[in-house]
């Protein structure tokens, strides 16, 4: 049996074509077309083929959801909603789920999107010889099928409940790319992008900046609004709040460490800032294979020297909220009891003594004033508690080469804002995993979390993953520093602009007063 999944109440086609069109002339009296957007982001932009990339960071996601479209969008109640897919329904196992696709899509290049380019996309990323970082990511749907152009079946090896609301995010894996572009440009193709999205990329200079150029022919018709969205790369969080204040940039991506200017913006007229609470958390990873962390009493002993209250308070005037699990308050996970480790300095120094050799190590740290800012906090508590800690600058980019490499001993990492935890918690712990970065392996921790992507009843799978969090704290082969809070800080002639759903601001719907 297939449930459909429908749009509201049932409505007549008169009343729906006469409720449409009231709306549309609403919002083109409202939105202004025309004029160019300056977005400052966090990092320069690796590329977008995943075979050369693997996953996108937050940048990568944000250039990706003007680039490229996603089956699904979601609201601003977090709620899956049509956009390359039309409608969608599932078996009753939800191991089985068909999507009819929107008629007429072209990406860039002219070419179709229908549900052989979807395939395509897909069997790319999966096919072992291809050995791609994000296959883990998909390693729960067994194939996709196109019994004809407009239909998707995904056919899972597990139940998957919120499998649309996973589609929303403009990641690697769920975004549409060009099969014809991908297999014409070759390695070129990574920094020569082509979707269906409603931007094109006009030029892209290295560390400098992306132009993107109005789609015209896009298949959402009268968007976008803009003209043309230029995306500058500026890693220091002072430069870019400088280029706000200059006019250089017209929107930019900051987080609490950047407090005093968060708060020095929302109390400016002619800026708004944008905040949005989302699940997941700023976490650590210790490498468990590398001496010390190979023992768990040091691992154990550098978490409960952290006093995170103050720690926050050091570097973001308290703005920061403590996590005590990879969840968070914007997730439906809620726990009892995440086992967390108490913050107690005499019990760390307690298990270093124990320890019996001296506690000695690197952590990578981002070569910027928020890196080096966080890892001198750590340096000193850990210091408390008797460890030596050598803080070891990286570009931020080589962060995310360096931890697939296992290059490291300590390394920061991110729990992204994502509708269902399964994707990032199956493929950051699962034993087998390339992104496994603590190199950890528990049969009860991958029993755990097999159950919780198999269990579709809502607050079993919760039982599942606080499980998942006390094994992890009890471990402690990750931990978390602080909540998920994403801001953008804009002009307030800047209006449209979505929730910032998985920290990626989408600027697509977005216009100029």
């Amino acid at each position: 049996m297939s449930r459909p999944f429908r749009f509201g109440v049932l409505l007549t086609g008169a009343l729906i074509v006469a409720l449409t069109g009231l709306l549309a002339t609403s919002a083109a009296q409202a939105q202004k077309r025309g004029g160019s957007l300056t977005v400052g982001l966090e990092l320069d932009i690796a590329g977008f083929d995943p075979l050369k990339v693997g996953v996108f960071d937050t940048s990568a996601n944000m250039a990706a959801a003007l680039i490229f479209d996603t089956l699904t969008s979601l609201d601003d109640k977090g709620e899956a909603q049509p956009k390359l897919a039309l409608s969608w329904s599932h078996s009753d196992d939800y191991k089985t789920w068909t999507f009819k696709l929107r008629p007429g899509v072209k990406f860039h290049d002219g070419t179709a999107f229908d549900a052989q380019a979807l395939k395509f996309n897909f069997d790319r990323q999966k096919d072992p010889k291809n050995k791609c970082r994000c296959a883990f990511y998909i390693a729960f749907v067994k194939e996709v099928q196109a019994p004809d152009a407009l239909t998707a079946v995904y056919v899972l090896n597990d139940p998957q409940v919120n499998l649309p609301k996973i589609m929303a995010f403009a990641s690697s894996n769920n975004v549409m790319q060009s099969p014809a572009a991908m297999q014409a440009k070759g390695d070129d193709y990574n920094r020569n992008p082509v979707g269906t999205g409603p931007f094109i990329v006009k030029s892209w200079t290295a560390g400098d900046r992306m132009v993107l150029e109005k789609n015209l022919s896009y298949w959402n018709e009268g968007r976008p609004y803009l003209d043309r969205v230029v995306l500058r790369p500026l890693p220091d969080s002072q430069a870019r709040f400088a280029s706000l204040e200059a006019g250089e940039s017209d929107l930019i991506w900051d987080d609490e460490f950047d407090s005093d200017n968060i708060l020095k913006a929302k109390k400016t007229p002619r800026l708004t800032v944008h905040q949005h609470v989302g699940s997941g958390a700023t976490v650590y990873a210790f490498n468990t294979k590398a001496p010390p962390f190979d023992d768990v009493r040091v691992r154990r002993a550098l978490v409960m020297a952290l006093d995170r209250n103050k720690w926050s308070q050091l570097v973001t005037n308290g703005l920061s909220r403590p996590a005590t699990n990879p969840y968070g308050d914007g997730s439906w996970v809620k726990c009892k009891d995440d086992g967390a480790l108490p913050y107690d300095l005499a019990k760390a120094q307690a298990l270093i003594k124990e320890y019996g050799k001296p506690v000695k190590f690197k952590m990578l740290v981002t070569a910027t004033p928020r890196g080096r800012a966080y890892g001198q906090v750590l340096q000193q508590f850990w210091k408390l508690a008797g460890a030596e800690m050598e803080i070891e600058q990286v570009d931020q980019t080589a962060i995310v080469t360096r931890a697939f490499a296992r290059q490291f001993e300590l390394t920061p990492w991110r729990i992204v804002d994502l509708a269902d935890p399964d994707p990032q918690m199956y493929a950051n712990f699962r034993t087998g995993s390339p992104v496994a970065l603590a190199n950890y392996s528990n049969p009860e921790l991958d029993r755990l979390l097999d159950h919780a992507r198999v269990t579709a009843d809502p607050e079993k799978r919760s039982e599942d993953y606080c499980a998942i969090s006390r094994l992890i704290n009890s471990e402690a082969i990750w931990f978390w520093s602080f909540q998920n809070t994403y801001y953008a800080i804009a002009k307030a002639k800047v209006k449209g602009l979505p929730k910032l759903h998985n920290g990626v601001i989408d600027v697509s719907p977005t216009w100029l007063e």
